[in-house]
């Protein structure tokens, strides 16, 4: 009598292609062809990451660690003396302490040696303080004092499973490798919002294999150390939104001249539209693209059930009110 052939599983295949997304997205991304990106936007991005004292020191091993370990404190020391008096926004000079003084510290460990494991220690506990710094800041604002509806909106255009995933959204990272392949240019991102927080404040934008593991290594520590909403509050108060402001109090002082409690749904929408490009959509000097994309927000925002159709007309009715007065029409 003759045996039935066992069905071979095929979850080998399944994780093999999974993997194969994932190397692909990565390789995409750093060797693929490169989404022209609005002048005013590098130049501000440029200008940002070219201050010494944002650059953070992550994971050095072996002998980069003694490399470095004479040079990381006197770095930190004169970048300081460098932005005494600086045309830094207030809130970049902030944040640009706070890291300054962790990276000092830091290099001060590794003069007493050079060993790996020390220095990821050292890493860790800099993104404790430099947190715990930030969070001292008066313009510091608690997730309960944002909007649900501003909320929304960001998780809306940004990470709308934000809740559901990781640190890592692996379905995300496919999706994103296969809408770019297939369109032969880059139109989405699989970095969550976790991802994109850790890159702003502690992390340089530099496009490297090397610089996306520290960015998904440090994501996931994070996860592990702090819930989805205090995430979500770093995130509200660390962003670039444009126009010199930083974090969201600055940014709706900025733009509506109110606290961030006070702002309306298409408010919120413009606010969720800028991170993507906030100088490019700087709605004082591109009023018509931004409209663009706060209508994107919106729409995403009714796609997945944050908001109803008569809320969605009502918001487009309304547009957005500068505080400046000038209105961006949104129909």
């Amino acid at each position: 009598m003759r045996k039935k052939k066992q069905k071979k599983s095929r979850l080998p295949q399944i994780v093999g292609l999974t993997v194969l997304f994932i190397l692909l997205f990565i390789g995409w991304s750093m060797l693929g062809p490169q989404p022209e990106i609005p002048k005013p936007l590098t130049q501000a991005a440029d200008d940002f990451i070219k201050n010494p004292k944002i650059k953070n020191v992550i994971d050095l091993t072996g002998n980069q660690a003694k490399t470095v370990t004479g040079k990381v404190g006197d770095a930190a020391k004169a970048a300081g003396k460098a932005l005494d008096g600086s045309a830094l926004p207030d809130k970049a000079g902030k944040l640009a302490d706070s890291a300054a003084k962790g990276t000092d510290k830091l290099g001060k460990q590794m003069k007493q040696g050079g060993d790996s494991a020390l220095v990821k220690v050292s890493t860790v506990w800099h993104v404790e303080e430099t947190v715990n710094s930030l969070r001292s800041d008066p313009d510091w604002v608690s997730l309960q004092k944002i909007p649900d509806h501003t909320r929304k909106a960001l998780l809306a255009i940004e990470d709308h499973d934000f809740y559901k995933h990781g640190a890592l959204d692996i379905t995300g990272i496919a999706r994103a490798a296969f809408v770019n392949l297939r369109a032969g240019e880059v139109q989405q991102g699989g970095s969550t919002l976790t991802q994109q927080m850790v890159k702003n404040v502690f992390l340089s934008s530099e496009q490297t294999i090397a610089r996306k593991a520290e960015e998904a290594v440090l994501a996931t520590w994070v996860e592990r150390k702090y819930s989805k909403d205090e995430v979500l509050e770093m995130y509200f108060n660390t962003t670039y939104f444009g126009a010199g402001a930083y974090g969201i109090r600055n940014a709706s002082k900025k733009f509506f001249g109110k606290e961030p409690s006070q702002l309306t749904l298409p408010e919120s929408a413009m606010l969720a539209a800028m991170p993507y490009a906030p100088s490019a959509l700087n709605p004082y000097e591109n009023p018509g693209g931004c409209a663009k994309r706060v209508r994107l927000v919106l729409k995403e925002m009714l796609k997945y059930g944050y908001i109803g159709n008569t809320e969605l007309t009502d918001a487009l009715a309304k547009g957005v009110t500068l505080k400046n007065g000038r209105t961006l029409l949104l129909e």
